[in-house]
C-alpha cells in the first residue's frame, strides 16, 4: 500500500534511481512560459512510481524560486466516495491561506452557490464535505444558515430548496462568479493543483473530476496537472459513455500537453536499462531481511536483465523480493552447499513465480516444454568447446540453462562425443571453469551427464519450489 506520508517529503536529490529529475525541471520550465500548457497530464502505467514522481514534482516546484505558486495535491482515489470534484478542488484551493485569511473566506463565500447548483446537496452537506475544517470562518449569514440546518429547520430546508432553483436559472451567473473567486485568488500567487489516482476511481467521478477541469478551472494562473494512466481513463470514458465512443478524442480535448513517463533509463554506455531492473536492485538492496552477502552477489541482480520484466510493474518487483525474503526466513543455513548458486536459484525461481506459474509447474514436475524454457530465460543452446571470446560472455542465463537441461526432452547442452578426447577433455575444461564462476564446479560430473543426477542441486530446486507453494504472495 502506497504511504502517501512518507512519500511527501521525497525529493529527486534524495533517491532519483529512474534519473526522472531532467524531466520534472522540463515540466516546471512549461509551467514558467508563456506557453499555456494547463491541463497537462503526465501519463505513465500502473504502479511505475506516478506518486512518488507527483510528490517530487511537487516538492521541485516548491523549491524552485523563480517563481512562488501554491502547489496542491489532491488524491481523486481518496475523495471519490464523496463524489463531489468540485468540492474537492475548491477546498484544495481554500486550504492555501489561513483560517482568518479574508481572501480564503471571500473564495468559500463566492464558491458556495455555484457549488449547491451543480453538486444538488444543500449548505449543510457543503459545509460537511468540504468545509468543515473552514466553517468556523465562513460570513454570519452563513453560520447562520448552518445552525439553522444543524437545528433541523423545515422552513429553512424549504428556503434551501427555493434557492436551488434560483441558482438553476443563475447558472452561468453562479458559475462566472467562481471562476472571477479564482482568477481574483490567483492573482497574486498563482496556483498549480496536481491531481493524482484519478485512473483508480469509478468511472462516474473520473468524468466529472474531468469536466470540472475543463469547465471550472480553466483559468489564468490557475495550472491543472493531471497525473495517471492515460489507457485506463480511455477506458473508463468508454465505459460511461459506451464502446463506440472516441476516448482518445474524447479525452485530449481536455489536456493540452502529455508527458511520457519512461519505463527504461540510458546506463553509462547508452544502453536503455527497464526501470524493473534498476528497481529490483534498488528493493533487494533496501530489504532488511536480505544478507549482506545475498546481496553483494552480482550475479542475482543479471536475472532481470536478460527475462523480459517490460510486462512487470514495480509493485511486481516488491513482490518478487517478498518471495526472495520469505524463502530466506524458510532456509536453513547449515545445509548450504554453495550459497552463490541458491541464491541465483531463489532469486531466478521467484520469478517465474510472480511471471510465469506454467513453466514452475513444469519445473516442478521436472519436465519442461523447451521453447517456453528457452524463451523465457532468453538463451539458446550450449556447444562446448567454444572459442576464448564467446566463452568469455557466458552469463548467468547460461548457467540456467546448463541446469535446466536436465528437464528437457532435447538437450541444450551439447557435448562432444567422449571417443573425441581432446574436444571432450576441452569441454569439460570450459564447463568446469564456468560452473566454478558460481562456486559450482564439485557438481561438472553431475550436472553434465545424464538425466538421473544425484547433484543436490535439483533437490535444492524442488525444496525452492516446494516453499514458494507453501504460501501465496498476492498478485
Amino acid at each position: 500500500m502506497t504511504d502517501y506520508n512518507e512519500m511527501k517529503a521525497l525529493t529527486f536529490d534524495a533517491r532519483d534511481e529512474f534519473s526522472r529529475k531532467p524531466i520534472a525541471e522540463k515540466i516546471i520550465r512549461l509551467l514558467n512560459s508563456d506557453i499555456d500548457v494547463s491541463p497537462l497530464i503526465i501519463d505513465g502505467k500502473w504502479c511505475t512510481g506516478k506518486t512518488e514522481f507527483c510528490f517530487k514534482l511537487k516538492n521541485l516546484i516548491e523549491d524552485d524560486s523563480s517563481n512562488d505558486y501554491k502547489v496542491g495535491y489532491v488524491n481523486a482515489f481518496q475523495a471519490d466516495h464523496a463524489n463531489e470534484p468540485l468540492l474537492t478542488l475548491i477546498a484544495e484551493v481554500a486550504g492555501f491561506y489561513g483560517e482568518d485569511d479574508d481572501k480564503r473566506k471571500s473564495f468559500i463565500k463566492n464558491a458556495i452557490p455555484y457549488l449547491r447548483l451543480v453538486s444538488g446537496i444543500g449548505i449543510k452537506a457543503i459545509a460537511s464535505l468540504a468545509f468543515g475544517k473552514y466553517a468556523a470562518n465562513l460570513p454570519e449569514e452563513f453560520k447562520e444558515g448552518l445552525e439553522a440546518i444543524e437545528d433541523g429547520s423545515d422552513s429553512l430546508i424549504d428556503q434551501s430548496l427555493e434557492s436551488l432553483i434560483k441558482d438553476q436559472v443563475e447558472a452561468e451567473k453562479n458559475l462566472a462568479t467562481l471562476k472571477d473567486a479564482l482568477i481574483k485568488i490567483s492573482a497574486e500567487t498563482p496556483i498549480i493543483l496536481l491531481i493524482d489516482e484519478l485512473d483508480r476511481c469509478r468511472p462516474d467521478f473520473s468524468v466529472m473530476m474531468l469536466e470540472t477541469i475543463k469547465h471550472v478551472f480553466d483559468v489564468e494562473n490557475v495550472q491543472i496537472i493531471l497525473i495517471t494512466n492515460a489507457e485506463q481513463l480511455k477506458a473508463t470514458i468508454k465505459h460511461s459513455y459506451g464502446s463506440e465512443t472516441n476516448s482518445h478524442d474524447y479525452l485530449y480535448k481536455f489536456f493540452k500537453y502529455q508527458i511520457n513517463l519512461p519505463t527504461a533509463t540510458k546506463d553509462t554506455e547508452g544502453s536503455s536499462i527497464e526501470n524493473n531492473v534498476t528497481y529490483f536492485r534498488t528493493t533487494v538492496q533496501a530489504s532488511k531481511v536480505i544478507p549482506q552477502e545475498f546481496k553483494d552477489n552480482e550475479f542475482i541482480y543479471e536475472i532481470s536483465t536478460f527475462l523480459d520484466v517490460s510486462a512487470l510493474s514495480l509493485r511486481n518487483i516488491e513482490q518478487i523480493v517478498r518471495c526472495i525474503e520469505t524463502l530466506i526466513i524458510f532456509e536453513d543455513k547449515e545445509q548450504s552447499q554453495s550459497p552463490t548458486v541458491e541464491q541465483i536459484l531463489m532469486v531466478f525461481l521467484s520469478f517465474v513465480y510472480m511471471m510465469d506459474k506454467q513453466l514452475l509447474d513444469e519445473i516442478a514436475n521436472k519436465k519442461i516444454n523447451q521453447t517456453i524454457s528457452i524463451n523465457f530465460i532468453n538463451s539458446s543452446k550450449i556447444t562446448l568447446p567454444i572459442s576464448q571470446r564467446i566463452f568469455e560472455i557466458m552469463d548467468t542465463s547460461h548457467l540456467l540453462t546448463i541446469i535446466l537441461n536436465k528437464y528437457l526432452d532435447e538437450s541444450y547442452l551439447n557435448l562432444p562425443d567422449p571417443n573425441d578426447w581432446i574436444k571432450y577433455e576441452s569441454a569439460g575444461k570450459q564447463l568446469y571453469s564456468f560452473l566454478s564462476k558460481y562456486d559450482l564446479h564439485g557438481e561438472v560430473s553431475l550436472i553434465a551427464n545424464g538425466k538421473d543426477s544425484n547433484s543436490y542441486i535439483y533437490a535444492y530446486i524442488n525444496h525452492i519450489i516446494n516453499n514458494l507453494l507453501l504460501f501465496d504472495i498476492v498478485k
